[in-house]
């Protein structure tokens, strides 16, 4: 029998006895019994799970999907219930989903928004109803946000630029940001004109080709680099691609042009098909955010927030528009062929045998 209905059966014999001593005794032990009655309810209501509120963009990213479960893992693991949606894209429909579930009664939300700033009515939303919001890896713009989680992407920039850089240090060089409207996209490409900076202004290195791919969509950002090595005829020495899908894209391109492992191409998120690329000598490395730390440290902050304590982990700010906003910042990882072994594959994240597919 659960706990709970153990309890409540005490409560009606804890009830009934008092009055049967009571008619007896008239003593003070009726009170001592309806005390215990009332301890005994109030232990069974604090056993209900807090509900934590987890959106996420879309299913068909392979780290969305590994987010979420990991999410759900810490959040049980902690005593939590986590209630998770995806708007597979549509910024309306999460807006949507937040109030489902700001109206089934989660203490908070933890938000990985489609848009940026759509996203604010989630805020606006859930603070009517005294919930506080996270943003998680996606900064929600110019509203009273409560805290941003994510991987500093401004390192994840530089992390790209630096590694290239190395490998060539003059020459062409095209940079494939991701979609504009998203802040990270902005952080990423900042990050890479930091490093490279100093290079175009030597001369060493020119940039060839430098644009914002919507969606962070892989056939966009083919159809980009097409477009550019139909009309220039120039071959580029390095693409700045800043996520693995756009990355795998391009590179399916290239095998049209035989140039497939003759450029330097980044990447970012560590996928299983960029990882098989890397082996292949394809891609050159991608930037790897654990995403598993970054769910589990989501988790433990919105159980914080759910029961009140005082949070310790917010080491710093991040603008978003209307204010700075207590934020975490994890370090990202460069992967390549040389340590796939000792980040992602032990880490779980993909596994040696999938990689030589």
């Amino acid at each position: 029998m659960p706990s709970c209905l153990i309890k409540n059966s005490i409560i009606r014999l804890s009830l009934m006895l008092p009055i049967t001593i009571f008619m007896k005794n008239r003593s003070t032990s009726a009170g001592a019994f309806l005390l215990v009655a009332i301890i005994a309810l109030a232990s069974c209501g604090s056993n209900r799970k807090l509900k934590i509120g987890y959106l996420i963009p879309n299913t068909q990213l392979e780290r969305y999907k590994k987010e979420q479960a990991y999410f759900q893992e810490k959040i049980g693991s902690l005593g939590g219930e986590a209630l998770t949606l995806s708007a597979e894209f549509d910024d309306k429909l999460q807006v949507k989903q937040a109030d489902e579930l700001l109206s089934q009664g989660v203490k908070v939300l933890v938000v990985n928004c489609v848009n940026q700033n759509t996203a604010a009515a989630i805020v606006r939303h859930a603070h009517d109803k005294n919930v506080q919001v996270v943003a998680y890896d996606r900064m929600i713009s110019n509203c009273d946000l409560d805290y941003y989680l994510s991987f500093d992407n401004n390192e994840v920039g530089k992390q790209m630029a630096e590694y290239a850089v190395k490998l060539k240090p003059e020459g062409s060089y095209i940079l494939i940001g991701g979609d504009k409207a998203d802040m990270n996209a902005v952080l990423v490409k900042n990050g890479q004109l930091a490093v490279l900076d100093p290079f175009i202004k030597s001369g060493k290195i020119k940039i060839v080709y430098n644009i914002f791919v919507e969606d962070w969509s892989g056939e966009n950002a083919r159809h980009e680099i097409k477009k550019f090595l139909d009309l220039s005829g120039e071959i580029p020495d390095v693409i700045l691609s800043s996520n693995d899908g756009m990355s795998t894209g391009i590179i399916e391109l290239l095998k049209q042009y035989n140039l497939d492992g003759k450029v330097v191409i980044t990447g970012q998120d560590a996928e299983l098909t960029a990882c098989r690329n890397i082996v292949q000598d394809k891609q050159s490395m991608s930037v790897y955010k654990p995403f598993r730390q970054l769910a589990f440290a989501a988790a433990e902050l919105a159980m914080e927030l759910a029961k009140n304590e005082k949070i310790t982990k917010a080491a710093t700010f991040a603008p978003n528009g209307l204010k700075n906003v207590y934020a975490i910042l994890l370090s990202p990882v460069v992967v390549d062929k040389s340590n796939l072994k000792t980040t992602v594959i032990a880490d779980g994240l993909q596994k040696e045998s999938d990689l030589n597919n």
